[in-house]
């Protein structure tokens, strides 16, 4: 038996409202935002424990390897064991200095001049500025004259030398982020182009170690929060405390800078 003409009418009105129902959600569906994804975490490799880092080191500007003694017997070593024939041997003109290697030639040697003024007698006697000389491999001694005595970590430096004269004394330690998380120290201007997070030091009143907790809780305020559990590790006294020089410190300066690796 046919359907009459309103029975056909009747549902072909249902299938098209059910239709547009359908329509209607599949828009809806997507007029709809979709969920966002969670925000990859940042993957921040740590700088690996390198054979320098025993020593005082940094790079200066144009990426040339210092380092410097702790103490006699590292200066003893630097020179009989690290120092090459294409080395610059660097040497604050005061008692009681570091032995500072320059690994290669440099167009940054006022770097070099200031990290071995401040890394010397001068900075804990209080001094602002020092004399430095640079000379060649081959003008370095162990040999005394005839009656003399060289003592450990000492040497004797033949031939003419170049001077830096009135090299102002002044460190810097900051907070490396690329290529890789470390903190470093070192001649302001060659920290300056490595770190984001910089503080800068000269000879003063607080203590080594009060130094450092110093430039720790700076630098820890100017680290964003989201940062900072993945800095801990890196980031402590002890990190700091290798690149303070000894003697009083006064903090001069802290500042977030561009940084470049």
């Amino acid at each position: 038996m046919h359907e009459n003409v309103e029975a056909n009418l009747g549902r072909y009105y249902a299938e098209i409202k059910k239709y547009k129902k359908k329509i209607a959600g599949a828009k809806a569906a997507m007029e709809k935002p979709l969920p966002k994804r969670a925000a990859a975490k940042t993957h921040m490799p740590m700088l690996k424990k390198k054979w320098y880092h025993r020593f005082r080191w940094f790079f200066t500007s144009d990426g040339i390897l210092v380092l410097g003694g702790r103490d006699a017997s590292q200066n003893e070593e630097l020179v009989k064991k690290y120092m090459e024939g294409r080395d610059t041997f660097v040497h604050a003109d005061v008692h009681g200095a570091s032995v500072v290697i320059v690994k290669g030639a440099t167009g940054n040697m006022d770097e070099a001049a200031t990290f071995a003024a401040s890394y010397s007698g001068a900075w804990r006697s209080g001094h602002f500025s020092a004399d430095v000389y640079a000379v060649r491999p081959d003008q370095v001694s162990k040999t005394p004259e005839s009656g003399e005595y060289v003592s450990r970590g000492s040497f004797i430096v033949r031939g003419e030398r170049t001077y830096f004269r009135d090299v102002p004394l002044g460190i810097a330690i900051g907070l490396q982020t690329e290529p890789e998380i470390a903190v470093i120290g070192g001649a302001v201007p060659a920290v300056r182009h490595r770190a984001r997070y910089v503080v800068e030091l000269k000879p003063g009143q607080y203590e080594p170690n009060d130094t450092a907790k110093k430039v720790l809780r700076i630098l820890r305020e100017k680290i964003p929060e989201s940062e900072w559990k993945s800095l801990k590790s890196v980031l402590n006294t002890e990190k700091i405390a290798g690149f303070v020089p000894p003697g009083g410190s006064d903090i001069m300066e802290s500042s977030e800078t561009a940084g470049e690796p």
